[in-house]
C-alpha cells in the first residue's frame, strides 16, 4: 500500500509541474501580426501552423501586394514582421520603420509564365520560342504593372522584346501577380505570368536573356512590442529547417 501511495504521489506531482510548465508557457504566448505579399501564402500556411505549435504564440497575417505594403508601413501601420523584398526592408530600416540589423533572407522565386494543369506546356527554352508563345497566346494574365512588381517587369519585358503591340491586347490585368495565376486555375486565361499557385504548374521560367528574379527578407518593425517573440518568427521562417517547406513551394535559396 505504502509503494503504491507513493507512486500516486508521484504522479500528483508531475502532473502538476506539466500543469504549470504548459500554464507558464501560455501566460508567456503573445499575438504576432507579420505583413506579408500574397506570393508567401502558400509557405506561411505550412511554416506559421508548426510555428505556432512549438511556441505557443499566435500568428495574424495580412496580405498585400509588397508596393502597398510598404506604402501602409509608411504611412504608420503597425506590426511586428514585415516580409518584403531586402531593397524595401532596406529601405524602411533608413525610414526608421525597420529594427536596425534585423532583417533576415529567407528565398527567392523566379518569375515565370504558368499554365493550367493538364495543359500542354509552350517551349520557353530560348527568347525566339518565348515571343512566339506570347504572341501565339489567346489569353495572358498578368498583375497590374503599378502595384505587381511581376507584372511590372513583364510590362517592361515585351517593351523589351518589341512584342508589346502584339501583346497588350492578350493581356488580362489583376490587381496583383497572385490573381493574375489564380484567373489561370479558374480558366480566365490561357496563361499567366507570376509563381506556381492553385491548379497551376510553372511551363518554365523565362529564358536566361530575359530571366528574372525576386527576393524576399523578413525584418522587425520598430512599431512591435514583442521583438524577442518576433525575433524568434523571423529567424524560424529564415531558418534550414524551414526551407524545405520553402522549396516545395516553388521558392529557392537566397
Amino acid at each position: 500500500m505504502l509503494r503504491g501511495s507513493k507512486k500516486l504521489h508521484l504522479c500528483v506531482a508531475a502532473l502538476a509541474v506539466i500543469s504549470f510548465v504548459m500554464l507558464a508557457s501560455n501566460a508567456n504566448a503573445v499575438e504576432l501580426s507579420v505583413l506579408s505579399p500574397h506570393s508567401m501564402k502558400p509557405a506561411l500556411n505550412d511554416l506559421i501552423p508548426q510555428f505556432e505549435q512549438s511556441s505557443g504564440h499566435r500568428v495574424v497575417i495580412s496580405y498585400a501586394t509588397a508596393s502597398n505594403l510598404v506604402k501602409e508601413i509608411e504611412g504608420g501601420k503597425t506590426a511586428d514582421l514585415a516580409i518584403l523584398s531586402p531593397e524595401q526592408i532596406e529601405q524602411l530600416e533608413e525610414d526608421g520603420k525597420i529594427v536596425e540589423d534585423s532583417s533576415m533572407p529567407i528565398a527567392k522565386l523566379e518569375i515565370g509564365v504558368v499554365v493550367r494543369k493538364d495543359t500542354k506546356k509552350p517551349d520557353l527554352s530560348t527568347v525566339h520560342r518565348l515571343k512566339q508563345t506570347l504572341m501565339a497566346a489567346e489569353s495572358i494574365a498578368s498583375g497590374d504593372p503599378k502595384v505587381s512588381a511581376s507584372g511590372e517587369y513583364f510590362a517592361n519585358l515585351i517593351e523589351r522584346l518589341q512584342i508589346a503591340d502584339t501583346v497588350k491586347p492578350k493581356i488580362k490585368s489583376f490587381p496583383s501577380g497572385t490573381a493574375a495565376i489564380d484567373a489561370v486555375a479558374n480558366g480566365e486565361a490561357d496563361m499567366g505570368v507570376g509563381m506556381v499557385r492553385g491548379n497551376t504548374e510553372v511551363a518554365g521560367v523565362f529564358p536566361a536573356q530575359a530571366k528574372k528574379s525576386r527576393s524576399y527578407a523578413v525584418g522587425i518593425l520598430t512599431s512591435s512590442e514583442q521583438t524577442q517573440a518576433a525575433k524568434a518568427l523571423a529567424s524560424f521562417i529564415s531558418s534550414h529547417k524551414s526551407s524545405a517547406i520553402l522549396k516545395s513551394k516553388g521558392f529557392e535559396g537566397p
